[in-house]
């Protein structure tokens, strides 16, 4: 056990003491393996941000899906009470609520929190008395949308179900345009990180010719080849979360103060499993790479 126990730590020792020189040895293109791996990570990452929270937009927006119809001035409360009536008998429709121009400011004022002052702003409420209704089935939104425009007494018709579809397809178009450009780079990473080890089998080529004459495993020779890779490709995801956290954190804070009432994921809810997705993507590409130029240019 102790005789297996050091061979394992001299294997170990090894491959990270090579690894370490070929990096060094091969600056420039380790440099440029890196910086490829890392745009490609910051693309990713980026992509995927922006996607998630679209997504999340389209949920939360799809959840509140319903028709708005926003009353004329004047109405009686009678009017507003044949309104109600004939609102609920539209087919499709669960439930109606009123909501008075006062209770609708209210909200407005919740919603911004205390960075804003709405009194401080406007002298009267320029908000109209509303009905909120809700529809059975989020297909049905616009069908009852129509119905309720054509009750007396309404002004105007909303509804959020085209928001959600064009929500849906800004994340599609995001998302494969995102992974388009993520593809491309993540190919010239990989030749540029193949030319790199094949570089450092060319200069170490006498040496790697005593070790298979001596009878050296292959995997103990590919094994610090494999590691360069690896260590190009951690760096770049070190780097590449060095310059999401912060980043993202920082856009959130100053987003929420600007736009309080745009709801964005939380740094906590979204990073985790960012940093694992292009944390296992950068180890990927780079070992890919190294994987390639052995089995192109070393042979044993």
């Amino acid at each position: 056990m102790a005789v297996a126990a050091a061979r394992v730590r001299a294997a170990v020792a090894y491959t990270v003491r090579e690894a370490a020189l070929a990096f060094r040895r091969n600056g420039l293109m380790s440099l440029a393996a890196v910086t490829t791996i890392l745009v490609t990570l910051l693309l990713v990452g980026c992509g995927l941000i922006l996607s998630a929270n679209l997504h999340h937009l389209a949920r939360v927006v799809e959840g509140q899906v319903g028709v708005v119809a926003y009353l004329r001035d004047g109405l009686t409360p009678a009017e507003r009470d044949r309104l109600v009536a004939e609102a609920r008998r539209v087919p499709g429709v669960r439930a109606v609520t009123f909501v008075g121009r006062d209770v609708a400011l209210r909200r407005l004022q919740a919603t911004l929190g205390d960075r804003v002052a709405l009194r401080d702003v406007v002298q009267t409420n320029p908000l109209p008395d509303s009905l909120e209704i809700a529809v059975t089935e989020g297909r049905q939104v616009r069908r009852v949308a129509e119905a309720v425009r054509r009750l007396r007494g309404v002004e105007e018709v909303a509804f959020g179900g085209e928001v959600v579809d064009r929500l849906l397809a800004v994340t599609g178009v995001v998302r494969a345009v995102g992974l388009g450009l993520a593809l491309l780079l993540g190919l010239v990473a990989l030749i540029i990180i193949m030319n790199t080890v094949r570089l450092t089998i060319l200069a170490r080529r006498q040496e790697i010719e005593i070790m298979q004459l001596v009878g050296a495993g292959g995997w103990y020779m590919r094994s610090p080849f494999l590691m360069e890779g690896a260590v190009e490709g951690a760096l770049a995801i070190l780097l590449a979360a060095g310059v999401l956290v912060p980043a993202y954190a920082f856009l959130v804070e100053r987003a929420r103060g600007a736009l309080p009432f745009l709801p964005l994921l939380g740094p906590a809810d979204l990073l985790p499993g960012l940093l694992g997705t292009i944390g296992a993507g950068g180890l990927v590409v780079g070992m890919s790479g190294s994987l390639l130029a052995l089995r192109r240019f070393l042979q044993t």
